[in-house]
């Protein structure tokens, strides 16, 4: 879930945890004593009307839901009641409850119908792909979208699939080489700053799986699970960096950043191309790491906002992207032609 970036969703925030926290305190036995409080059916309802209807409609002021996702809170509420209530006082809603549960299960159903859609339908997403000719990063998603849906989970699944392609069986390509291709790691520290943080893991991992392995062997099995990943969300971004330069193509430029971001801006799309300007606080910025504080060369304003696929497939509009490449030169030529 992701914060909406308004004054009115940090206050949500707090009204949420202080609803969530005060319904919990009030069936707390010493709360209830030092209170002098009896617990009757209106309390009760009160507690109800809290979870099911108030705490949702926090959760969606402070953060950016969807239907399904606001569903899951009003199930999340019931469940809640259901733990902090007490079972002779909850049993009236029980039926409530398992409505909740029950729809809960229909849309986990039809999510499951839904990758089984795109695993049947991976043929045709590969033969897309060999069509578009620009390369899984760039075309595997749009194609997820052409042939099943542009549903969030197959988009997460996508991105997912995209890193695992990338760090574990994209070791025999090579970058592209071309009049348009223009690097932006060569002089930068991006990928031994991802080397360095893949060894910090890995010591990281080793050090403390074998201080908890005996101790708490569940939490340990968990944080090894959580650290591969990472050490191959690192090992991906490494291929990618190394991969994908900024393109100049198809009178478009092709441009990402990791697994983190990517775009592909049509180049009649851009309206003008200011060198040396600082990018503003919404621009969308294509810059490799570096152990010193660097600043892009170049900002493109864009005729009309479009569209930037983020980390986790999640989308986003976009009018001002800022550059920084290796070869500045080449790439301005690249764009005056």
């Amino acid at each position: 879930m992701v914060l909406r970036d308004t004054k009115l969703a940090k206050w949500a925030l707090g009204l949420l945890a202080v609803v969530l926290l005060s319904n919990w305190l009030v069936y707390q036995p010493m709360v209830q004593r030092f209170l002098s409080i009896e617990l009757e059916m209106e309390v009760v309802i009160g507690s109800m009307v809290d979870l099911m209807m108030i705490s949702p409609a926090l959760a969606y002021a402070a953060f950016k839901l969807s239907k399904k996702q606001v569903i899951g809170v009003i199930v999340f509420g019931l469940v809640l009641g259901r733990v902090i209530i007490p079972e002779e006082l909850f049993a009236p809603f029980t039926f409530l409850l398992y409505s909740g549960i029950g729809v809960e299960v229909l849309l986990l159903a039809a999510e499951l119908g839904l990758i089984f859609l795109f695993v049947r339908k991976i043929p045709g997403i590969r033969s897309s792909m060999q069509v578009s000719g620009i390369g899984p990063l760039f075309s595997f998603l749009p194609a997820v979208g052409d042939k099943v849906s542009s549903h969030m989970l197959l988009r997460i699944l996508s991105s997912e699939g995209l890193m695992m392609y990338y760090a574990l069986f994209s070791w025999r390509k090579k970058p592209p080489v071309h009049e348009g291709a223009v690097t932006m790691h060569h002089k930068t520290s991006a990928v031994a700053m991802n080397i360095m943080l893949i060894h910090a893991v890995v010591i990281e991992t080793i050090g403390i799986h074998w201080w908890l392995h005996t101790k708490l062997p569940i939490l340990s099995f968990i944080l090894l699970i959580l650290n591969v990943y990472t050490v191959l969300l690192f090992i991906a971004e490494i291929q990618i960096t190394r991969l994908h330069p900024l393109e100049v193509k198809n009178d478009s430029i092709y441009v990402t950043q990791g697994l983190m971001q990517r775009m592909v801006i049509p180049l009649h799309k851009i309206d003008t191309m200011e060198w040396g300007a600082t990018p503003g606080k919404d621009a969308l910025v294509f810059m490799c790491k570096d152990f010193e504080e660097i600043q892009p060369q170049v900002v493109l304003f864009l005729k009309e906002p479009l569209e930037a696929t983020m980390f986790m497939g999640r989308k986003k509009q976009v009018s001002e992207v800022a550059l920084r490449v290796d070869e500045p030169e080449k790439l301005k030529k690249l764009m005056e032609t």
